[in-house]
Protein backbone atom coordinates (compact mmCIF):
# COMPACT_ATOMS: atom_id res chain seq x y z
CA UNK A 1 0.00 0.00 0.00
CA UNK A 2 1.26 3.44 -0.93
CA UNK A 3 0.65 5.10 2.44
CA UNK A 4 2.69 2.48 4.29
CA UNK A 5 5.57 2.81 1.81
CA UNK A 6 5.63 6.60 2.32
CA UNK A 7 5.60 6.55 6.12
CA UNK A 8 8.70 7.73 7.94
CA UNK A 9 11.41 10.29 7.37
CA UNK A 10 13.24 10.74 4.09
CA UNK A 11 16.35 12.85 3.42
CA UNK A 12 16.64 15.02 0.33
CA UNK A 13 19.01 13.65 -2.31
CA UNK A 14 18.16 16.17 -5.06
CA UNK A 15 15.61 18.82 -6.05
CA UNK A 16 15.63 19.48 -9.78
CA UNK A 17 13.48 21.21 -12.34
CA UNK A 18 13.41 20.42 -16.04
CA UNK A 19 12.10 23.01 -18.51
CA UNK A 20 10.33 22.37 -21.81
CA UNK A 21 13.66 22.58 -23.68
CA UNK A 22 15.10 19.77 -21.55
CA UNK A 23 17.37 22.01 -19.45
CA UNK A 24 17.66 20.85 -15.85
CA UNK A 25 18.61 22.98 -12.84
CA UNK A 26 19.02 22.28 -9.13
CA UNK A 27 16.26 24.45 -7.68
CA UNK A 28 17.91 25.06 -4.29
CA UNK A 29 21.47 24.31 -5.38
CA UNK A 30 23.26 20.98 -5.74
CA UNK A 31 24.08 20.84 -2.02
CA UNK A 32 20.56 21.54 -0.72
CA UNK A 33 19.54 19.55 2.36
CA UNK A 34 16.18 18.68 3.77
CA UNK A 35 13.67 16.09 4.79
CA UNK A 36 10.10 15.01 4.26
CA UNK A 37 8.26 13.16 6.99
CA UNK A 38 5.01 11.24 6.58
CA UNK A 39 3.42 10.28 9.90
CA UNK A 40 1.12 7.37 10.68
CA UNK A 41 -1.65 9.79 11.68
CA UNK A 42 -1.70 11.47 8.27
CA UNK A 43 0.61 14.49 8.57
CA UNK A 44 3.35 15.53 6.17
CA UNK A 45 6.13 18.01 6.88
CA UNK A 46 8.72 19.25 4.39
CA UNK A 47 11.84 21.32 5.13
CA UNK A 48 14.43 22.16 2.46
CA UNK A 49 17.47 24.41 2.96
CA UNK A 50 19.87 25.93 0.48
CA UNK A 51 23.47 25.17 1.50
CA UNK A 52 25.60 27.92 3.04
CA UNK A 53 22.83 30.34 3.95
CA UNK A 54 24.38 33.44 5.56
CA UNK A 55 24.32 33.48 9.34
CA UNK A 56 22.65 36.25 11.31
CA UNK A 57 24.95 38.75 13.07
CA UNK A 58 22.89 38.15 16.22
CA UNK A 59 21.39 34.63 16.46
CA UNK A 60 17.79 35.71 17.05
CA UNK A 61 14.90 35.60 14.56
CA UNK A 62 13.95 39.19 15.37
CA UNK A 63 17.46 40.63 15.18
CA UNK A 64 18.64 39.61 11.73
CA UNK A 65 19.16 42.47 9.31
CA UNK A 66 16.66 42.83 6.46
CA UNK A 67 19.25 41.37 4.07
CA UNK A 68 19.96 38.42 6.38
CA UNK A 69 16.24 37.74 6.85
CA UNK A 70 15.60 37.89 3.10
CA UNK A 71 18.49 35.51 2.39
CA UNK A 72 17.26 33.11 5.10
CA UNK A 73 13.71 33.08 3.71
CA UNK A 74 14.81 32.68 0.10
CA UNK A 75 17.12 29.86 1.13
CA UNK A 76 14.39 27.78 2.76
CA UNK A 77 11.28 26.00 1.63
CA UNK A 78 8.87 24.56 4.19
CA UNK A 79 5.31 23.41 4.60
CA UNK A 80 3.14 20.99 6.60
CA UNK A 81 -0.37 19.64 6.57
CA UNK A 82 -2.43 16.50 6.13
CA UNK A 83 -1.81 14.00 3.34
CA UNK A 84 -3.99 11.51 1.48
CA UNK A 85 -3.09 9.00 -1.20
CA UNK A 86 -4.61 7.82 -4.46
CA UNK A 87 -3.44 4.20 -4.56
CA UNK A 88 -4.63 3.50 -8.10
CA UNK A 89 -2.81 6.46 -9.69
CA UNK A 90 0.18 6.53 -7.27
CA UNK A 91 -0.44 10.13 -6.20
CA UNK A 92 -0.07 11.76 -2.80
CA UNK A 93 -1.95 14.96 -1.97
CA UNK A 94 -0.55 17.43 0.58
CA UNK A 95 -3.33 19.63 2.04
CA UNK A 96 -1.34 22.54 3.46
CA UNK A 97 -2.11 24.15 6.79
CA UNK A 98 1.31 25.80 7.17
CA UNK A 99 3.71 27.14 4.53
CA UNK A 100 6.59 29.56 4.16
CA UNK A 101 4.78 30.65 0.97
CA UNK A 102 1.59 32.27 2.36
CA UNK A 103 -0.30 31.71 -0.92
CA UNK A 104 0.04 27.94 -0.46
CA UNK A 105 -1.81 27.84 2.89
CA UNK A 106 -5.14 26.13 2.24
CA UNK A 107 -3.94 24.68 -1.08
CA UNK A 108 -3.59 21.03 -2.01
CA UNK A 109 -0.32 20.06 -3.64
CA UNK A 110 -0.44 17.03 -5.95
CA UNK A 111 2.67 14.84 -6.14
CA UNK A 112 3.19 11.84 -8.40
CA UNK A 113 4.94 9.03 -6.52
CA UNK A 114 7.59 6.68 -7.88
CA UNK A 115 9.92 4.35 -6.03
CA UNK A 116 13.25 3.59 -7.69
CA UNK A 117 15.02 0.23 -7.65
CA UNK A 118 17.40 1.44 -4.91
CA UNK A 119 14.43 2.30 -2.66
CA UNK A 120 14.56 6.05 -3.28
CA UNK A 121 11.28 7.97 -3.30
CA UNK A 122 10.76 10.38 -6.21
CA UNK A 123 7.99 12.97 -6.03
CA UNK A 124 7.19 14.89 -9.20
CA UNK A 125 4.65 17.59 -9.96
CA UNK A 126 2.90 19.17 -12.89
CA UNK A 127 4.89 22.06 -14.43
CA UNK A 128 5.13 25.25 -12.34
CA UNK A 129 7.04 28.51 -12.60
CA UNK A 130 10.07 27.94 -10.42
CA UNK A 131 13.61 29.22 -10.34
CA UNK A 132 15.12 32.68 -10.61
CA UNK A 133 14.37 32.87 -14.35
CA UNK A 134 10.65 32.12 -13.87
CA UNK A 135 10.59 29.26 -16.39
CA UNK A 136 7.92 26.57 -16.19
CA UNK A 137 9.52 23.35 -15.03
CA UNK A 138 8.64 19.80 -14.08
CA UNK A 139 10.04 19.39 -10.59
CA UNK A 140 11.47 16.17 -9.19
CA UNK A 141 12.45 15.67 -5.58
CA UNK A 142 14.46 12.54 -4.88
CA UNK A 143 14.40 11.33 -1.28
CA UNK A 144 16.31 8.52 0.44
CA UNK A 145 15.79 6.89 3.81
CA UNK A 146 17.75 8.62 6.57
Amino acid sequence: MLKEKLLGTWKLASFTGTDEDGGTVHIMGEDATGFICYSQDGWVSVQILRANRPRYSVPDTELGTDEQTLAAARGMFAYAGRFTVDEENQIVYHALEFSLIPNWIGSTQKRYVRFEDDGALVLTADPVRIGKDGKRRHTALRWVRG
